[in-house]
C-alpha cells in the first residue's frame, strides 16, 4: 500500500510539472522523430517510457488530417479516414475509432496546444513506433492500418464488462471502475476461474462471485464511463496483476474476503485484495 501511494504520488508530481516542461527548450526531454528515415518537425515531450507529441502538428504534418477544437468542452478532435479521434486536457485516455486507449501520464493541455502520446496517436494513422534506446529518437514508419472498435473488441465483452463495472462501481471515480475491470480480466487470465467474462460473472462455483449476478442489477444499461473503463481494460490496461477479489465493507454481508486474502488497496468505497 505504501508503495503504491508512493507510486501514484511521483506520478501526480510529474504530472503537474509536465505542462510547464513543455514548453522549455532547455528542459532536455525533447525527442527526434523520423518518418521513414526523414526528420519531421513536432513538438516533443518525454516522461518516463513515454514520448508526447502536440495533436495538432503531429495529426497536420504526418496524415494531413484535418483537427478540430470545441472551446465550451474543451475537447480537441481529428478527423482521419472516417474515424476520429477526440480527447480532453486531464483525461487518462484517447478515444479513436470507438476504442478507448489508456495514457499512462494522461493528456496535456499548455499554450493552448494539446500533447498527446506518440504511440496511440501514431497508431491511429497507422505508423508502428521503434524507440532507439540510449537516444532521444523516435523512428516512425507505415504499420498495419488502425482497427475500429468494431473490429478490436468482441461485442458480447464490452456488454458483459461494462455491465459488471457499472454495476459494481457506477458510483466510483474511474480508477475505481477500472480496479473492478481489472478483477475480472485476472480471473479471466487465471486458472482457478473461467476463462471468458461472461463465465466470471456468472460463476456460481462457491457460491454467487458478484452480487449484481444475483439480484439482477448486472442487466441495466452501463454510464459512460463504464463502457469506457471496460474498452481501456481491454486495451490492456490493468490497475494490478495481483487483485481477484474486492469488497464494500459497508454493505458485505460475508467478511470471508478480508478474513482470507491479502489486502492490496483501496478506492472509493472498495477494498481491493489480491
Amino acid at each position: 500500500m505504501k508503495a503504491r501511494k508512493v507510486l501514484c504520488a511521483a506520478i501526480a508530481a510529474l504530472m503537474i510539472a509536465a505542462p510547464a516542461a513543455l514548453t522549455s527548450s532547455a528542459a532536455g526531454n525533447e525527442v527526434r522523430i523520423f518518418v521513414d528515415g526523414s526528420l519531421q518537425l513536432c513538438d516533443t515531450f518525454l516522461l518516463p517510457g513515454t514520448t508526447y507529441v502536440s495533436l495538432r502538428q503531429f495529426a497536420e504534418r504526418f496524415a494531413g488530417a484535418r483537427v478540430g477544437w470545441n472551446a465550451a468542452s474543451g475537447t480537441a478532435t481529428v478527423t482521419w479516414r472516417g474515424m476520429t479521434v477526440s480527447t480532453r486536457a486531464g483525461d487518462p485516455y484517447i478515444e479513436a475509432g470507438g476504442r478507448v486507449l489508456p495514457c499512462a501520464f494522461g493528456v496535456f493541455e499548455t499554450g493552448g496546444r494539446i500533447f498527446v502520446p506518440l504511440r496511440p496517436l501514431a497508431a491511429f494513422f497507422g505508423y508502428s513506433v521503434r524507440w532507439v534506446e540510449g537516444t532521444r529518437v523516435a523512428l516512425l514508419s507505415r504499420g498495419e492500418p488502425f482497427r475500429s472498435a468494431g473490429e478490436t473488441y468482441a461485442e458480447d465483452e464490452v456488454f458483459w464488462l461494462s455491465r459488471i463495472i457499472s454495476a459494481e462501481a457506477e458510483g466510483e471515480p474511474l480508477e475505481g471502475k477500472l480496479a473492478v475491470g481489472t478483477v475480472i480480466l485476472n480471473r479471466v487470465a487465471s486458472p482457478d476461474y473461467p476463462d471468458t467474462i461472461y463465465g466470471v460473472i456468472f460463476d456460481r462455483q462457491n457460491g454467487v462471485q458478484f452480487t449484481p449476478a444475483g439480484s439482477g442489477t448486472v442487466y441495466c444499461d452501463p454510464g459512460p464511463d463504464s463502457v469506457r473503463a471496460a474498452k481501456m481494460c481491454l486495451e490492456g490496461y490493468r490497475t494490478s496483476g495481483d487483485i481477484l477479489f474486492f469488497m464494500n465493507e459497508s454493505i458485505a454481508e460475508s467478511f470471508w474476503i478480508k478474513n482470507n486474502r491479502a489486502f492490496a488497496f483501496s478506492i472509493g468505497k472498495h477494498d481491493f485484495y489480491a
